[in-house]
């Protein structure tokens, strides 16, 4: 085999292993997605206090974090769209 083809059959496999493990991210998505869902409606208005209280330490965090590493802004804006969405929900439940 020429180095090319080498080259190629190694990109193939690069692919496929990125597309496994973006698939096994999106499968661990949705079951937190699906559980947030699940549990959402069952929250008290005191206990989504709390909750939204504890998430917005966690995320500052994570955020504190991840000024050291670089990360492309797509990241960033998804992050801060899909925590206040979550907050949303959760602030919904206080309503």
């Amino acid at each position: 085999m020429d180095k090319h083809h080498l080259a190629l059959e190694e990109l193939a496999a690069l692919a496929k292993k990125n597309t496994v493990n973006l698939s096994n991210l999106a499968a661990k998505s949705v079951a937190c997605q699906k559980f947030i869902e699940a549990a959402l409606p069952y929250l008290t208005a005191a206990q989504s206090v709390e909750i939204s209280r504890a998430f917005r330490e966690k995320i500052e965090d994570v955020m504190a974090l991840m000024d050291d590493v670089a990360l492309p802004a797509e990241y960033h804006s998804t992050l801060l769209e899909k925590t206040n969405e979550l907050l949303d929900s959760l602030a919904a439940r206080r309503a």
